[in-house]
């Protein structure tokens, strides 16, 4: 009888070790199914974390001072420079005085700026109280930069024998927004091309183009530009060819204010088939004489009707923006 409980009693207790050894198995088998493989830990290793930008930089400035500077600044005082930050979409928080009273075709979107004073003394208290976090001037202004910098970083960028083009450049870089400028200017490239394809139509190949200064600086004043100043959107982004006369002239170089010439001057330099006109009201005067000129009168432009009369203020100005605005009134008027 006990013999037989034993055998009875060691069937029982194998028979349980059995299902103990199953069990562990399943676990075992259900734990590599979830947990990741030695191999598997050491090729998933989590990606290092991108390295954050630092929020100053250092900015060679065009007086090649080193200027720690915001790497992407939020409040601009800008001496200089207004019409390059617009077109950036970057609106300043104060400008210089000369600035607001200019730029009357974009006079919506710079409502609003505040006037820091002129460029040569400019309100201290006034920009201290606007907390900018960068200020920008041109050479100019350099005998102010000292007490500027005291307020916050200042930046000289060199406007002198440099093109718009190198302007906006070098203010897109002190904002950090060089792919926006690139961006822009392909855009505007674009726009040139379609203005030059419009514009074929209209004008006849050949036909020549001048760009005429009446008044301006001094009294009894007559200036004609080349592809500079006021003649850069018709030579440069139109690429209009100008009399052969007045492109050997311009080419003598040192006529960044244009080349001065006396009424009886006139017929050589402007005998170009079309005439953008430039007219000053400060000396009206000399305008009445030029007006009742037989030499202004005998110019082929006038006997064929081909003078167009511009905006002062905004073919004058110097700048890409300026430049856009300037293309689409040439496309205006030359399809009148």
């Amino acid at each position: 009888m006990l013999k037989t409980w034993n055998k009875q009693y060691l069937l029982l207790v194998l028979v349980l070790m059995v299902s103990v050894l199953s069990a562990c198995g399943s676990n075992s088998s259900n734990s590599n199914s979830t947990d990741p493989s030695p191999s598997a830990e050491a090729t998933a290793e989590a990606s290092p974390p991108a390295a954050e930008e630092s929020a100053t930089r250092v900015f060679k400035d065009g007086l090649g001072r080193e200027v720690t500077i915001p790497t992407h600044p939020k409040k601009v005082i800008a001496l200089q420079y207004l019409p390059e930050m617009m077109a950036l979409e970057t609106k300043p928080a104060g400008v210089a005085s000369h600035l607001l009273n200019g730029f009357t075709y974009m006079k919506d979107q710079i409502a609003g700026i505040n006037d820091i004073g002129p460029t040569n003394d400019p309100n201290l208290e006034k920009i201290l109280e606007l907390e900018p976090d960068l200020i920008i001037t041109a050479e100019w202004s350099k005998d102010q930069v000292e007490s500027l910098n005291k307020i916050a970083p200042t930046i000289v960028l060199q406007w002198e024998g440099q093109n718009a083009v190198a302007h906006f450049k070098n203010v897109a870089d002190a904002l950090g927004q060089n792919d926006e400028a690139e961006t822009w200017l392909k855009n505007f490239n674009k726009e040139a091309e379609e203005a030059r394809a419009t514009l074929a139509s209209k004008v006849e190949k050949g036909e020549t183009f001048g760009a005429v200064v009446i008044g301006g600086f001094e009294k009894g004043q007559l200036r004609v530009y080349g592809d500079g100043n006021v003649g850069y959107t018709l030579f440069n982004t139109l690429q209009f060819p100008m009399t052969d006369f007045v492109q050997t002239e311009w080419n003598k170089g040192d006529n960044e204010l244009g080349i001065n010439l006396s009424m009886e001057k006139l017929p050589e330099y402007a005998s170009a088939d079309r005439l953008f006109v430039v007219r000053f009201d400060n000396d009206k005067d000399f305008l009445k004489q030029v007006d009742e000129s037989s030499l202004w009168k005998n110019l082929p432009a006038y006997k064929n009707n081909k003078i167009y009369t511009v905006d002062a203020d905004l073919w004058f100005s110097y700048d890409v923006l300026s430049f856009q605005a300037q293309l689409k009134d040439a496309v205006r008027l030359l399809s009148e």
